[in-house]
């Protein structure tokens, strides 16, 4: 993951999200365990699924455009997901989901029943994600759909509220996808003229517990090396953007994560490795050397064979010298 694949707009909540999922979205397992009760092992195989649909149905006398939901991919072959980031309490985003979901189901979905007698369409497992804080935000999404037949159908969505959750709840669900989003649970401190402005140690102890989760994740193999470098880098990113006019917490934030913060185990981890990649060179040398020995000896057998031969040779001129001298005495 590079630092361009990440903007520094209003959009960067939103695309980091989008970034943690395209490079590593076994990531989503433990919140999909959390929000659906859905578990699913290491490995299981995630197919990311394209989000764009057009809006040319709704509207035919509009000019043509389209709609980009989040995030929406297939786990398992089976499950279809949907997920959203929100960073205000919109009331129109049931709407908004409805549509997108829809959507989701005609393109990714739809099936003929038995018989061909009816149409099925299946709808994702839908969420939408909120990564700051709104007491107004519910725990779902509803809403009333009434058909033409008078029968109805609550649509009905949760929502994952991010700072609702405390760095303990976050380490022991290994929700690590709410870790570059934590620091903006700071934010409403930073505000000129509050009460309890936000203290250098209050955000020093923060991250360092911040970081300990992520070592703690790495040795409990939850996390990849890879997958901890990438969220140091996208926490260091939204600590750019939390703190962009707050020059101070930012460089405390740069100064903890840069160079990363090992903890003794994970250091002792990596050095394990290094000393694991320095055996197999080592075992791959001795087993060319032996193949070069193996070589040579055969070069060596290829050259006694002919030197025997040549003796062979020598042997058979040398009788045919005597038997050629015993006749010119017998002549």
């Amino acid at each position: 993951m590079t630092e361009k694949t990440i903007p520094n707009g209003t959009r960067l909540w939103d695309e980091i999200l989008k970034a943690i999922v395209d490079a590593m979205p076994e990531q989503l397992f433990p919140l999909f365990k959390e929000v659906f009760g859905k578990e699913y092992p290491k490995g299981t195989p995630i197919i990311l699924l394209a989000t764009e649909s057009s809006t040319y149905q709704e509207n035919p006398d509009a000019p043509p455009s389209s709609r980009l939901s989040d995030i929406a991919l297939l786990v398992n072959g089976t499950d279809y997901y949907h997920l959203e980031c929100q960073m205000h309490n919109d009331q129109d985003m049931v709407i908004r989901m409805v549509a997108y979901d829809l959507h989701f189901a005609m393109q990714h979905t739809t099936e003929t029943g038995p018989e061909n007698k009816e149409v099925v369409m299946r709808f994702p497992h839908s969420a939408v994600i909120y990564p700051e804080k709104n007491r107004k935000i519910p725990e779902s999404l509803r809403c009333r759909i009434i058909f033409q037949d008078g029968s109805e159908h609550i649509y009905q969505i949760p929502t994952v509220r991010i700072q609702s959750y405390s760095l303990e709840e976050i380490h022991e669900k290994h929700l690590n996808l709410f870790i570059p989003y934590v620091l903006l649970r700071l934010r409403p401190r930073l505000r000129k003229k509050i009460k309890n402005p936000l203290t250098r140690k209050e955000l020093t102890d923060f991250i360092g517990e911040v970081m300990i989760i992520l070592g703690s994740e790495l040795e409990q193999g939850y996390l990849t090396r890879k997958e901890y470098d990438d969220y140091v880098n996208l926490f260091r990113r939204a600590a750019e953007k939390v703190f962009e006019r707050h020059d101070h917490f930012r460089k405390e934030v740069d100064r903890m994560t840069k160079p990363v913060i090992e903890l003794p185990s994970v250091l002792q981890e990596r050095l394990y490795e290094e000393n694991d990649e320095l055996i197999a060179r080592n075992k791959a040398l001795m087993a060319d050397n032996d193949a070069l020995l193996a070589d040579k000896n055969a070069l060596l057998a290829d050259l006694a064979d002919k030197d025997a031969l040549l003796a062979d040779k020598d042997a058979q001129l040398a009788k045919m010298r005597k038997l050629l001298e015993q006749y010119h005495i017998l002549v």
